[in-house]
């Protein structure tokens, strides 16, 4: 598989049109606020475009390198920076892989760095990812940023759903939705862009399920597609386990607390799958290379059982969402899947 993208002009971003141009507009009026939220589901592109933002507010190259251009150049030093994650004037503040939460301590390391003068561009950039899994204290901290901003500061907050936010952080933010990428949008992408032949492209689109950041993970892991099929057997066998059988992949799957939620998103696309599949509409499934297995378990399970069985997924991630014990949320979603003698 190719990994290199070839570099572009503007944006560089597949889709999101209506998202980038509100953006352009307000760099054109120089009109910036001092805090955007890029709503949208996982892997869809809003760090990307968060980080494409955040260059073009610091580009020099532009006709006045004083102001910011309506679109990043990609060549100044300022645009390269960004680009690789070094400039010392864009920040990431995100949960720590051994915490649970992002915690008040980040916020007020962000308070003390954003009263500091810029060490080169013209303002001081907060990204902060996933911002709902702030803490109470932390979420409460920011609204002090949010409430009172230095001149040069903004903050840029990603978020799957902006009702995950507290509604007086919501109200002192520009709301930017982003949707979900066509797969036509995907496969031109993966071919022209990263130069995949047609067939490959057509799989990964099919599989990303509109999320274009999923489909260059599967470009440039090519770990990620073999773990996918792993993970779609196992559920596949799910329904004929035992109950002690489904508690020790319950026991199993809750010590990787870094792969859980991407397991779960796994597991509703296949749930939702099956709906469908129950409903006679193979062909709007997202897992194209095992319809044959969908088409069988869904004969015998039934359109109602795999509805139930996709609100059981939608209420253990929330309650791992809320931190309610993983293991204890995956045992009582495996008592909630059918069984299938």
């Amino acid at each position: 598989m190719q990994t290199q993208v070839k570099p572009s002009p503007g944006w560089d971003i597949v889709g999101h049109e209506h998202a980038i141009d509100i953006l352009r507009r307000t760099l054109q009026a120089q009109q910036v606020r001092h805090a955007y939220l890029f709503t949208g589901p996982q892997h869809i592109g809003k760090t990307l475009l968060a980080q494409r933002f955040a260059q073009a507010l610091l580009c020099t190259g532009g006709p006045d390198p004083r102001v910011a251009p309506a679109t990043p150049c990609n060549a100044c030093l300022a645009c390269r920076k960004v680009r690789h994650g070094n400039h010392p004037d864009v920040h990431m503040v995100a949960r720590a892989k051994d915490k649970q939460a992002i915690l008040i301590e980040q916020i007020r390391e962000l308070q003390s760095n954003s009263a500091r003068r810029t060490l080169e561009g013209r303002r001081n950039i907060f990204i902060i990812q996933d911002a709902h899994e702030m803490n109470i204290q932390a979420a409460n901290c920011i609204l002090k940023t949010l409430e009172e901003p230095e001149p040069d500061v903004v903050l840029l907050l990603t978020v799957p759903d902006a009702g995950l936010l507290l509604p007086t952080i919501l109200s002192r933010v520009q709301q930017l939705t982003m949707q979900l990428l066509t797969t036509g949008q995907i496969k031109t992408a993966l071919e022209q862009q990263w130069e995949l032949d047609a067939q490959e492209a057509a799989l990964i689109a099919a599989l990303s399920a509109g999320r274009m950041g999923w489909a260059i993970e599967a470009v440039e892991r090519e770990d990620l597609l073999a773990e996918r099929k792993e993970q779609l057997d196992l559920l596949a066998k799910l329904p004929m386990a035992s109950k002690v059988q489904r508690f020790e992949i319950a026991q199993r799957l809750s010590a990787d607390a870094d792969k859980l939620q991407t397991t779960l998103e796994l597991w509703l696309l296949w749930w939702r799958d099956l709906v469908l599949a129950a409903h006679g509409c193979l062909d709007l499934t997202v897992n194209v290379d095992m319809r044959a297995v969908l088409k069988a378990q869904a004969a015998k399970i039934g359109a109602e059982v795999a509805q139930n069985v996709v609100r059981a997924i939608l209420r253990t991630l929330e309650a791992i969402e809320q931190n309610v014990n993983a293991r204890v949320a995956l045992e009582v979603l495996m008592l909630d899947l059918p069984t299938i003698k």
